[in-house]
């Protein structure tokens, strides 16, 4: 997008800044806010101040100054202490300034499930570092992405993914650094054999990045994305004051912490001094025991965790209600899977909405009506605007680019022109299509800019077909994409799992639930569809499989895209 005309409310600045003295906001978001802080928003000024403030190694060591005898962190059968935590994490930092790391610097934390990951982790954050979280599983090639991306100088971290990430040491790093005595044949420092005293937080500019991240690649290449502590700490304490989150809150999630999905737990849970499991890798028997045994209040999931433990857990999955309150993300949470949930356990999932440049936006609310298939309302801070491609506001029950503004928003990719980035006046083009709902004004996600399928010159969303082929009594999982044609321009093509399926049966079962444009023209049957570790469908992956054998439809026969 390139700005254009303001044809939407201006900010007193672009993106770049805060904005916090920007009094204007519409009554329909103030109302949104309302919903989900249950009281009316009278300064939107204030609020946003509120949620801006600081920088996250201050309000951490707040926190575990207050609270520091409770527990806060169970990984494996391991406790500790928001105390115990805060002191792991001042001599991370104080290890890691003997080894060079000093305000601005760029650390690679290979971010295993650990509670020595989490505190180097807030050791980096605590030097005012900007710590570049990569996922332990990721292969040497990737790796060598990040740190060349990312130009970090150190990379932290334990077992394979330290092994992996030390094959690219020729590629700048200054220092490999291990986390555990395994590790002492590959790293050229061991954290635990330097050993000056802590380090109290530093001041820390809350513009400064924190972290940086990386957009999840499913259909390019990954983009740094530089999240400053402002930006981390206004989303995290959006969703907290919408969700009642309190110290007496205890967070179970087997989500990685390299992705904001489960770090945000963790940010959570620092800030209010609550406490967390976390399970690293899903099994669905240990995630009931845990929330059952360890007085569970609330789950991190994507659509696949529930999906799998409707299905393992038979009758039991009704102990998941002893939860207050069970939240799904990362990817579109099919209707089937929230109408099972409610009908199995006896409780509504909440489904929310966010992306990698500002954390989450919006959400079903805590206390009212959460509708599946829509997202909800505006979070606290957060403004919502719909765009058609000229950046014309579009109209009611029309679909729209999603354009985001509010404190939680990045400032712009890392080593990309300005004048390629991703802002409309001010406002974050997401990328992502929405629809608001007439009735309820809550957001629908219907799918990406990108992915919008033109046949015959008719629009076709993916997750609209995608919602109504999991419908089909054996289908588990869905993926519709666009394919060049002749005739059509792009014909709609359907990846479906299991891998038993018959063809036919599930286009004679679309043709009776969709107009004829929207209809898939072939569908492949695979085992399982390619999806990222927090259950994103990779569209590159899923675009290989098309050449493979499947059912093609005559152009004039089930499926031709107009009647």
């Amino acid at each position: 997008m390139r700005p254009g005309t303001a044809r939407f409310p201006e900010a007193s600045d672009l993106v770049r800044t805060l904005a916090l003295d920007r009094p204007e906001v519409d009554p329909v978001t103030l109302e949104s806010w309302a919903t989900h802080l249950g009281e009316p928003v009278v300064d939107p000024v204030e609020l946003r101040t509120w949620l801006a403030r600081g920088s996250l190694p201050e309000v951490f060591a707040d926190t575990a100054h207050r609270e520091s005898a409770s527990s806060a962190i169970t990984v494996r059968g391991r406790v500790v202490s928001h105390g115990d935590l805060d002191a792991l994490a001042g001599r991370a930092a104080a290890c890691l300034d003997r080894v060079g790391v000093e305000a601005g610097s760029r650390v690679l934390v290979v971010a295993d499930v650990g509670i020595e990951e989490i505190a180097t982790y807030l050791g980096v954050l605590r030097l005012g570092a900007t710590a570049v979280l990569a996922n332990p599983t990721l292969t040497i090639e990737e790796m060598g992405v990040l740190v060349t991306n990312s130009e970090s100088g150190w990379v932290v971290g334990s077992g394979r993914g330290l092994e992996r990430a030390s094959a690219i040491h020729h590629q700048g790093l200054l220092e490999v650094v291990g986390l555990r005595e395994p590790d002492r044949g590959v790293a050229s420092v061991m954290l635990g054999d330097v050993t000056p005293a802590a380090l109290s937080p530093r001041s820390v500019d809350p513009e400064s990045a924190a972290v940086l991240a990386f957009t999840s690649g499913t259909t390019g290449r990954p983009k740094p994305t530089p999240l400053s502590h402002r930006n981390l700490l206004a989303s995290v304490r959006g969703v907290m004051a919408a969700w009642r989150w309190h110290r007496d809150d205890h967070l179970v999630h087997s989500l990685p912490i390299s992705h904001q999905h489960g770090l945000s737990g963790v940010h959570a849970t620092l800030l209010a001094g609550s406490r967390a499991t976390l399970l690293g890798s899903f099994d669905g028997e240990e995630t009931l025991d845990t929330v059952v045994r360890g007085a569970g209040t609330v789950h991190f999931g994507v659509p696949a965790t529930y999906q799998r433990l409707l299905d393992r857990l038979g009758s039991r999955v009704t102990g998941l209600s002893a939860l207050r309150l069970a939240v799904s993300g990362s990817d579109s949470l099919p209707v089937d899977i929230a109408l099972r949930y409610s009908e199995q356990v006896g409780q509504d999932l909440l489904e929310r909405y966010g992306t990698t440049e500002s954390g989450l936006n919006v959400s079903n609310p805590y206390l009212g009506a959460r509708k599946p298939g829509l997202v909800g309302l505006p979070l606290p801070g957060v403004e919502v605007a719909l765009a058609d491609k000229s950046e014309n506001p579009v109209g009611e029950g029309e679909a729209g680019e999603i354009l985001i503004r509010g404190p939680h928003v990045f400032a712009g990719y890392l080593g990309i022109a300005e004048s390629s980035q991703p802002f409309v006046q001010g406002w974050f083009g997401t990328g992502d299509l929405g629809i608001s709902d007439p009735e309820t004004r809550y957001l629908r996600i219907v799918g990406r800019t990108k992915e919008v399928i033109i046949t015959g010159g008719m629009n076709v969303y993916p997750r609209e077909v995608e919602e109504v082929l999991r419908r089909h009594p054996r289908v588990t999982d869905a993926a519709v994409i666009g394919v060049a044609s002749a005739r059509w321009g792009e014909e709609v093509v359907a990846v479906v799992s299991p891998v038993d399926l018959d063809p036919d049966a599930v286009l004679g079962f679309a043709a009776e639930r969709l107009a004829p444009y929207k209809r898939p023209k072939r569908v492949f049957p695979v085992e399982v569809i390619p999806r990222s570790d927090v259950g994103k469908l990779r569209r590159v992956a899923v675009d290989r499989i098309i050449p493979r054998a499947g059912a093609e439809v005559p152009p004039d026969g089930i499926g031709s895209p107009l009647p």
